[in-house]
This record gives structure tokens, C-alpha cells and sequence, in this order.
């Protein structure tokens, strides 16, 4: 909790930097046409946001005193502020800080979603499609779907709001700093302007999407396996702020454009962009759960930060280039669209989207592979929680599918998640008994005798004493 917390705290101090920069920045003495953009009036969720922050800010600091105040009495009284019940207030707490640092982020995605409701209608079933489909990239054990749908709302609320602020920020102070009377070279200092915000955007952006992984990593770690969690639970993230990032963009264009954006953002380049780049920073914090080492996992969690933000600004530099270009390769325009956006989709995050499947697929494998040796240890103990025959069947992603669609037609949706939760807690178990033989062991590895006696229980076998194996045809059926 308390990493999370800092994490929290950073997107709180960046935001900061932005209010410090606001106040500080020199007037704005030029009137340049090629500066209208950054003239806009601040929106007025912007507002709300920046004082939703400052209360956020005193609440949480009253938390703290709160928390500190219940550590400190605990102690006096009973020698362990956890024994005489505190523990549960030092929780709510923790929590309530938590929530109020982060939630006033929510302020602009919000109005936008309620704003345009049209819109986000329209974008939903796609959205939703594209997250089933990395749910179901887990091709053994999966992330539990409640855990999805956090990074998906953090992705759309909070690491979107963060980047609505930022952004804001620097539309309303960079300028200042380059068009200011004191310079003398203004075309120049337009040219770095139009520069430097895309790299600002790459920048703050994908800190707060890859501030909700982190977050929820931290908060979650039982669930979270390796590389292939954090590339799926990345990708989720990813997913939800693009959805918030193309409502807000509908909001703007002209509506005989919409379908020109829609078939951009949420068809050709749905699983590319945002949700590669977040792949990817999801990656190296995924990867950073299996070192033992905390310089390794420093470097791992780093180079999947560098290469999120890195993709995305060569992403946007590339696009406004080739958006002036694609009229001159293809002169229909309907050509154009259906041909001209997936070669410049292919073209600027293309190697991104190839880079990420990469690392899934080799995650893949090794995780069948780890899984293979677990699971045959746990057969060979003798428990009855994994047999023989079952290995094969957890281990085959066809199979499983096959006999998923056998028992759903043959006892409908309560089998089938009664077929699914049985399946993830053998694997589960598989998972956190190589965990805990791991270097990455830590107190989040759950008792391997509880995992047992969940999946007896959901096998329906006896959880007092050795069970026999079960036959073949059974574990098949």
C-alpha cells in the first residue's frame, strides 16, 4: 500500500511542477497565427480539477495525521497497533488517501464521457470487444476479470484525467517560456514549441498510464505473474484511455469527420498505439516480479517506461507528417481511408505492436514451460489437487477451449464457470508453488495448503486426506 501511495504522490508532484510552471511563465507578448492552438481558454472541468486537487491534497494529509495518530495510540496501548483493532482503520485510511490523490483526476474524463454520450457509445462495443480479446491472450492462468476492468477504468479515468491536466498545463505555460519578447528568434522558438509538445504528451501520458499498472501491481501482487500479466494488464490500460482519449477527440471535429476518427482510432489502430505502448511499459513492470534484484528491476520497469514513451513520440511526430502526405500517395480520398490509415498505422507503431506480441508470445512459453514442472510436482505429491491426465488438458489452450464449449452446451453458463474457476485455482496453485521456490518469493505468495483445499473443494474431493487420482475419461469430460 504504501508504494502505492508514492505512486500516487509522484502524479501529485508532476502535477505541481505544471501549477509552479503556470505561475512562474512570462507573459505572453506574441500573437502568432501559429500559437491560436495554445490560446485556447482552459475548459472548466480543468477548473474543477484544480480544485478538487487542493482538497484531495487536505484531506489526505488529515488521513495521514489520522494514520499516524492510530499507529502511535496502538503502540502505547497494546504494545502492536494491530491487536487492539486499529488494523482495519489504518486500511480505510490508506485507502482514503489513496482515493484522494487520485480521484479529482477523474474530473475531465468524466465530463467528457457525460458530455458526449453519443459518442462513447459508439465507441464501447469495439473497446469492450478488443478487452475480451486480451483476457483471453492468457492462454493459462488468468489475471482475475475484476483486476482487467480496474486497469480499463484506470486507463479511461485516471490515466486519462492525468494526461487531459498535463496537457492543459502546457497549452496554458509553455508558450510563455517561448514566444516571450525576450526572444529573439520567435519562428525558431515556434518550431521547438511544436516539439516539444508532443514530446510532453508522450511524456505525461504514458507516466499515467504506467502509474496504473504500477499502482495496481502493488496493490495486487498475488495476481500478477510476470511478463505476460503486465503486458495484458498494460494493454487493458491502454484500451481505456484510448477509448476517453477518442471521445474527447469526437467532441471537437467536425461530425463528417467522426467516422474518418472512429475508423482510426477505435478499428485500424484500436490495438496499436496507446495499447502497445502500455504493453510495453506493463512489460518491464511484469518482468521486474520475477528478479530478485532491485537493480533489475529498476532497469526493467525503466526500459519499459523509455520505450512507452519513446514509441509515442515517434508515433505523433511520424503521424503529422504522413497525415500531410497521404492526399499525395492516394488521390481518392475513400482510398486514402481505408488503405492510406493502416499503412500509417503500420508504418508509426507497427514495430511496437510486433515488439509487444513478441514478448507476450515468449512469455507464453515460458510460462507453459514453469507450469509443466509445477504442475507435475503437484501431481506427483499425491494431494489429488492436479493428476496426470489433467496436465495435458491444462496445458493445451485448444483443448481447454474445446471442452469450455462441450460443457457449456451440455450444462450451460453455471458449468461453464464452475469449470473455469476450477481450471485457474489448479493453475494458480501451479503458479504460486513455482513462486514460492522462485528468488521472487515475498509474504504475497498465499499458503500452499489453502490453494490445495480450494480446488478440492471445487473437484468436490475430500480436504482432510490423500485423494486418489482421478481417471482419464473423467478429467476429459
Amino acid at each position: 500500500m504504501a508504494g502505492a501511495i508514492v505512486v500516487a504522490l509522484s502524479l501529485s508532484a508532476v502535477y505541481a511542477v505544471g501549477q509552479v510552471l503556470f505561475w512562474t511563465a512570462p507573459e505572453l507578448t506574441s500573437r502568432s497565427p501559429w500559437i491560436k492552438f495554445f490560446l485556447l481558454p482552459a475548459p472548466k472541468p480543468f477548473e474543477v480539477t484544480r480544485v478538487l486537487l487542493l482538497i484531495g491534497w487536505g484531506v489526505a494529509v488529515l488521513l495521514a495525521l489520522g494514520l499516524l495518530l492510530t499507529r502511535r495510540g496502538g503502540t502505547l496501548q497494546a504494545g502492536s497497533w494491530a491487536r487492539d483493532g486499529s488494523e482495519r482503520t489504518v486500511r480505510i485510511c490508506q485507502f482514503g488517501i489513496l482515493g484522494a490523490l487520485l480521484l479529482p483526476f477523474t474530473a475531465m474524463p468524466l465530463a467528457s464521457g457525460f458530455g458526449n454520450l453519443p459518442e462513447l457509445l459508439l465507441c464501447l462495443p469495439t473497446t469492450l470487444a478488443a478487452l475480451f480479446l486480451v483476457h483471453r491472450a492468457q492462454f493459462y492462468r488468468r489475471m482475475p476479470g475484476w483486476l482487467l476492468l480496474a486497469g480499463f477504468g484506470w486507463g479511461a479515468l485516471i490515466g486519462g484525467g492525468f494526461g487531459m491536466v498535463m496537457i492543459t498545463w502546457f497549452q496554458r505555460t509553455m508558450p510563455g517560456y517561448f514566444m516571450s519578447r525576450y526572444w529573439e528568434r520567435p519562428r525558431d522558438s515556434v518550431r521547438e514549441l511544436y516539439t516539444l509538445f508532443p514530446f510532453n504528451t508522450a511524456v505525461v501520458t504514458e507516466l499515467g498510464k504506467a502509474a496504473g499498472v504500477a499502482v495496481l501491481f502493488l496493490l495486487f501482487r498475488r495476481h500478477i505473474d510476470g511478463v505476460v500479466s503486465g503486458v495484458v494488464l498494460g494493454a487493458a490500460v491502454g484500451l481505456g484511455f484510448n477509448l476517453t482519449e477518442t471521445v474527447h477527440y469526437l467532441s471537437f471535429v467536425n461530425p463528417e469527420h467522426h467516422f474518418t476518427q472512429f475508423w482510426d482510432r477505435q478499428v485500424v489502430g484500436l490495438m496499436a498505439a496507446h495499447v502497445a505502448f502500455t504493453a510495453l511499459a506493463g512489460a518491464g513492470i511484469g518482468a521486474a516480479r520475477r528478479l530478485p534484484a532491485r537493480r533489475d528491476r529498476l532497469l526493467a520497469v525503466g526500459g519499459g517506461l523509455l520505450a512507452a514513451v519513446g514509441g509515442h513520440f515517434e508515433t505523433d511526430v511520424m503521424l503529422m507528417h504522413l497525415d500531410n502526405l497521404r492526399a499525395d500517395w492516394y488521390g481518392d480520398e475513400t482510398l486514402g481511408l481505408l488503405v492510406g490509415i493502416p499503412v500509417m498505422t503500420a508504418i508509426t507503431s507497427g514495430v511496437f505492436v510486433a515488439l509487444y506480441l513478441l514478448i507476450l508470445r515468449r512469455g507464453l512459453k515460458a510460462q507453459a514451460a514453469e507450469l509443466a514442472d509445477a504442475l507435475r510436482a503437484e501431481a506427483a505429491s499425491g494431494h489429488g489437487a492436479v493428476t496426470e491426465p489433467e496436465i495435458d488438458l491444462l496445458l493445451s489452450p485448444r483443448r481447454r477451449l474445446l471442452l469450455e464449449l462441450r460443457v457449456w452446451r451440455r450444462d450451460g453458463t453455471a458449468g461453464l464457470r464452475h469449470l473455469l474457476r476450477f481450471q485457474q485455482a489448479q493453475l494458480d496453485l501451479a503458479v504460486q508453488r513455482r513462486h514460492r521456490a522462485g528468488p521472487g518469493a515475498d509474504s504475497f505468495v498465499p499458503p500452499e495448503a489453502r490453494l490445495r483445499e480450494r480446488v478440492l473443494e471445487l473437484k468436490g474431493a475430500p480436504t482432510t486426506s490423500r485423494t486418489p487420482s482421478l481417471p482419464a475419461q473423467e478429467a476429459l469430460s
